[in-house]
């Protein structure tokens, strides 16, 4: 075998939904706090994404898009917003920074940081699925390679336990899921080729999930019937709204990992709940969120399970199950062959290698830089300062890069979204119209001059 087909299921293609990525490599979710005033996109993050693209990535996730005006006060750091017409602009800058180069792009959409969110104001009550429940991060679920030394600073003390919140009510999720899928539509318009609902790590959309942080006595808590309820009336009006021409998956996590916590299993019933419904894809991660960093800054040790618990996920489900963390390639490739999964995520390793797709496709395996997981990229996000890597000195400075601007169009990009192409539904259609009228003749008579 050449060293150019050693990895034959990392190279081939994959059709999901109506979108045809070219390889099995795709940028996992990270929030690379590149963003600018109001979350709008920055040359930086444009010239971010464009590199992993241009290193040959078939698909770029996007870092969590915060999607509603709410949901938008209440961030870690710094998020890319889609709440307003406003941020279209810069975001469909972005994407066909991502088509010119050859990938598509898939947008994270959250509804919301819920109880891991922080507005300026800290008093202020951060809109949960519970009241008065803050989250408190602890140090020995913290991530392998967290620099406790910072942990002598009060203020990064003080980031280990969150904002107090309040209870969403019911009319404000009702009015938080049709916004969301509002501005999904208008991630339609920026060139997005599909929409990933952010449902992981202990934000908004999983709190409803789990009974540690579902304490509600309404329609939205108790029995895991309810608690599923949230997500899958969001999935439901997402999968709507989306069309025809943009693919719909989810990003959850596998499990949480203590007592009383979400288990594999109800997370696999609810993947077959959403699979029903029509998501396209199924993107895992794992664990509680920021109770539990070390699973959602994945150490190696607490990977080793990944592989095992994606296959119960696509040994249940017949949509693709993405999967995150196998740096390594070989191991990568035997995850494809023993049908743990569908596609590879590199978040981290994207972060050192931008071309790890290529290099590893063209057998270049004494070039590629494997991510060590120092985790400096995160702690620099966590504080909201932007990613660097002490291994890729280029990370944050893509935008000084020429190889990663763009040209004239080319063929291979639409001049029209395939979401507007295909055709959105109008969300705000009364209940008791069947289509919206069309004024056929202008009332008022025509006073010239000329013919009409």
């Amino acid at each position: 075998m050449s060293k150019e087909n050693q990895f034959p299921l990392l190279g081939s293609p994959i059709k999901i939904g109506p979108i045809e990525v070219k390889n099995r490599f795709f940028v996992a979710p990270m929030n690379e706090t590149m963003s600018g005033v109001q979350g709008t996109v920055t040359e930086e993050s444009r010239a971010y994404y464009a590199a992993r693209a241009y290193g040959g990535y078939g698909l770029i996730v996007t870092g969590a898009i915060i999607a509603t005006k709410m949901a938008a006060r209440f961030v870690w750091g710094r998020n890319h917003s889609l709440y307003s017409m406003t941020h279209v602009q810069g975001l469909q800058q972005l994407t066909e920074a991502i088509h010119y180069h050859g990938g598509k792009v898939s947008a994270q959409l959250s509804m919301g940081f819920g109880r891991q969110g922080h507005s300026d104001d800290h008093d202020e009550l951060a809109p949960a699925a519970t009241a008065n429940l803050p989250y408190e991060m602890c140090l020995d679920k913290l991530a392998n390679n967290w620099d406790k030394r910072a942990l002598s600073s009060n203020t990064v003390r003080a980031g280990l336990v969150g904002q107090n919140t309040r209870e969403m009510s019911i009319d404000e999720i009702h009015s938080e899921q049709k916004e969301y899928c509002r501005n999904l539509q208008r991630a339609g318009i920026a060139g997005f080729d599909m929409i990933e609902i952010h449902a992981p790590h202990g934000y908004l959309e999983h709190q409803f999930l789990s009974a540690h942080s579902n304490k509600r006595t309404d329609m939205y808590g108790g029995s895991w019937r309810n608690r599923k309820r949230f997500l899958l009336e969001t999935v439901e009006q997402a999968r709507y709204a989306c069309g025809y021409g943009m693919a719909l998956g989810v990003r959850i996590s596998g499990e949480e990992h203590f007592e009383g916590g979400i288990t594999r299993e109800e997370m696999i019933d609810l993947a077959q709940d959403m699979e029903k419904i029509g998501i396209d894809y199924l993107s895992l991660s794992d664990g509680g969120g920021y109770e539990e960093v070390g699973h959602l800054i994945i150490d190696a040790d607490r990977w080793e399970h990944w592989p095992q618990m994606a296959k119960d996920f696509k040994d249940a489900l017949k949509i693709p199950v993405m999967m995150a963390g196998a740096h390594d390639p070989k191991v990568a490739e035997k995850c494809l062959a023993d049908g743990c999964c569908d596609m590879i995520g590199h978040g981290r390793q994207s972060v050192i290698e931008p071309h790890s797709p290529n290099l590893i496709l063209a057998g270049k395996l004494d070039e590629l830089k494997i991510c060590k997981r120092c985790n400096t990229c995160l702690l620099r996000a966590l504080a909201g300062a932007g990613m660097r890597c002490p291994f890729n000195p280029n990370l944050g400075r893509e935008w000084a890069m020429d190889e990663y601007n763009t040209g004239p169009m080319q063929k291979h990009e639409n001049l029209m979204p395939p979401a507007l192409t295909a055709g959105m539904p109008v969300i705000d259609l009364p209940w008791w119209k069947k289509e919206l009228p069309v004024c056929e003749k202008f009332p008022i008579p025509f006073r010239g001059p000329g013919p009409r």
